[in-house]
């Protein structure tokens, strides 16, 4: 059996545009200390179907807003070489495939986890990583942006 030597938390989505609650998470999830890294993995296709803009101007977006908070934070390009369609499941797999030695856990905002039920063995998701969910709202620590409003503004 493989030990678990680092721990990596992985924190998806469409970035459509990234925003500061987005930032926000990020760096809460670098500073903290039991974390080796801090994986931000846009979604190569949404798994909903949402119109994306094309995923390099995302990841290129992602690059530039997250990597300067902290060593800790990489921007992955995960969801193109899997092309798992945006199913969650599926990047686990492969990701522990890849990296044996890592530990993993998923962070997400609240809204996101509001809409579980909806995504593809959710359960299984749950036994495979860690889920940290991040409160939003305006009571939240996060500062409550969407990217919906900042794309409509």
């Amino acid at each position: 059996m493989t030990t678990k030597s680092k721990h990596a938390v992985l924190f998806g989505g469409s970035f459509n545009p990234p925003h500061i609650g987005h930032r926000a998470i990020v760096k809460r999830l670098a500073a903290r200390k039991r974390v080796d890294e801090v994986w931000v993995i846009p979604v190569y296709q949404h798994r909903f179907r949402k119109h994306l803009p094309p995923f390099a101007k995302r990841m290129r977006l992602c690059k530039s807003f997250f990597v300067p908070l902290s060593p800790k934070v990489k921007v992955q390009d995960f969801e193109k070489r899997v092309r798992a369609g945006g199913r969650t499941l599926d990047l686990l797999l492969f990701l522990e495939k890849k990296f044996p030695d890592y530990r993993f856990s998923l962070a997400m905002g609240q809204d996101a986890y509001r809409q579980r039920h909806a995504w593809y063995r959710f359960a299984e998701i749950k036994k495979r990583v860690t889920v940290i969910v991040f409160p939003r709202g305006p009571h939240s620590y996060i500062p409550n942006v969407a990217s919906r409003d900042i794309r409509k503004a």
